[in-house]
């Protein structure tokens, strides 16, 4: 019985996390819908092509240190974000459930266990501030690089620019 319990649970917190995600993505790239927080903002090109990061690395890093997926948020990752938020939420609950179960009965196994998922936890906790500075560190980073090339075409022959900065 408490196994069956146990799959709903971690199918119902499954089910949130992606219903989550799928509902911050609809609404946050729709173009009609502008919210206070989250407000598309035109990007200059010359921040662009400079060497800092658009988004704050260290910013998205706290955000999902708050709450995993919270970094994933702020970097429009949504999917992302609904992922770590329901990995998290899983092994969470799977703590405290062998928590309860030691308590309970004082098997080592399930002292065992829960250290296990701790470990995991710990891990994707990790993962997950990792990723959100990544992806902060790297925001933009396709459209910089297609403002970098340029084609075109003058006196019947084709011009291809394509430029290169690095700041030592």
């Amino acid at each position: 019985m408490k196994l069956i319990r146990n799959k709903i649970t971690f199918s119902f917190i499954f089910i949130l996390g992606l219903f989550t995600s799928n509902i911050l993505c609809q609404q946050y790239t729709s173009r009609e819908f502008h919210s206070s927080l989250l407000v598309e903002q035109k990007i200059d090109t010359t921040l662009l092509m400079s060497d800092r990061p658009v988004k704050s690395p260290w910013g998205a890093v706290a955000r999902s240190a708050i709450l995993p997926g919270l970094g994933q948020i702020y970097n429009h990752q949504y999917i992302k974000a609904g992922v770590a938020f329901s990995l998290n939420a899983f092994l969470a609950y799977h703590i405290y459930y062998y928590e309860m179960k030691w308590r309970d009965k004082k098997n080592p196994d399930f002292q065992g266990k829960r250290n296990l998922y701790s470990w995991y936890f710990a891990l994707g906790y990790l993962l997950t501030m990792v990723d959100a500075y990544v992806d902060a560190y790297l925001y933009d980073f396709n459209e910089a690089i297609q403002i970098a090339q340029n084609i075109e075409r003058k006196n019947d022959q084709w011009l291809f620019e394509l430029r290169f900065s690095y700041r030592f």
